[in-house]
């Protein structure tokens, strides 16, 4: 009797270790996010195509528009005239042209890209199903402008700058202006971490002005709930982060925590302070040279992700959640 009742006491907790909340069927989601190469729509179309194609645009999503042909392609929006030649003029450039034929060789690529948005979205939905989500994942030629871009209705990736570190076009950008540290993070392994991030950070999260902890809660909110909606996607993409970078952070943990509360920094409201711990960049200023950039955000994720296992809360109720909440039960490591 005993030893059926130890059993069945087992059975009982392997279940329920098994339980996740964030595990749901997607399936049971209706949500449809289509697809469109933006960049080979209009560069294949005849001049006529063109001004349909650009009017319906401006009709369905006119900040998307503005994002994609004036300010990524400098090309004016205004007139008919003006934007055809301004089409004209970027798909004449030698250094375009290039471009655009490595580009309609990423057929495979965008596709399972695609795929792996549309599904995070798809588990979003059925976790969160008030959450506002895209209606479209659009990929164009942004002129190396930005990576990706998120309007109040749809994605856009700039698929140039996902061709990878050492394709031959990367190299050949000017290191004034594209560092080696940028050309590193130009890997197609970024771009459905990078599409998410813009639609959430964009639509969802937005940033405060109130001190650096709640911005490195914010992005550790972002950062978790990435992982938890695309769990396909390795945690150092979610991060952009190599994985000597990952172990780096894992090992430092302790010590950037110290050097935030002996340095009285997490309550701090300083501009400066919050792009060297959580911004983009060659490593993190202020810490070694060999450290990873963006620290804050790493940081943020650890506390968040910290909270999570705890109090497994739902996604609505984790966006909910204020930061100091979170951050009082963090357990230094």
């Amino acid at each position: 009797m005993i030893r059926k009742f130890g059993f069945a006491l087992l059975v009982c907790v392997l279940f329920a270790c098994q339980q996740d909340p964030y595990n749901v069927d997607v399936e049971s989601s209706q949500l449809k996010i289509t697809y469109q190469n933006l960049d080979s729509s209009f560069r294949y179309a005849h001049a006529n195509q063109q001004r349909k194609l650009i009017t319906e645009l401006l009709k369905s999503d006119f900040d998307l528009t503005q994002f994609c042909f004036p300010y990524a392609l400098q090309v004016s929006t205004k007139t008919d005239s003006a934007f055809l030649k301004g089409l004209q003029r970027t798909y004449a450039h030698p250094f375009n042209k290039r471009v655009f034929r490595a580009l309609d060789q990423r057929k495979k690529w965008r596709l399972k890209t695609h795929e792996q948005i549309a599904l995070a979205f798809k588990r979003l939905h059925v976790l969160a199903p008030k959450i506002d989500l895209p209606s479209s994942v659009y990929f164009t030629y942004a002129q190396f402008a930005a990576s990706a871009y998120a309007s109040p209705k749809n994605v856009v990736i700039g698929q140039e700058r996902y061709l990878g570190p050492t394709h031959p076009l990367i190299a050949q950008l000017p290191a004034q202006e594209f560092y080696d540290w940028i050309k590193e993070g130009m890997a197609p392994q970024y771009a459905t971490s990078d599409a998410l991030l813009a639609w959430l950070s964009t639509n969802t999260l937005k940033s405060t002005d109130e001190n650096l902890a709640s911005e490195m809660l914010r992005w550790g909110k972002l950062i978790a709930i990435l992982e938890i909606i695309s769990p396909e996607v390795e945690l150092q993409q979610h991060l952009r982060y190599s994985q000597a970078d990952l172990t780096w952070a894992l090992n430092s943990e302790r010590g950037f925590w110290d050097y935030l509360v002996e340095q009285q920094l997490l309550f701090k409201t300083d501009q400066e302070l919050n792009m060297n711990l959580l911004n983009e960049g060659p490593y993190t200023i202020g810490l070694p040279q060999e450290s990873p950039d963006r620290m804050g955000r790493f940081l943020g994720y650890r506390i968040v992700k910290q909270y999570i296992e705890a109090e497994q809360p739902s996604i609505s109720a984790l966006l909910q959640t204020p930061y100091h909440q979170i951050l009082k039960k963090y357990k230094v490591p």
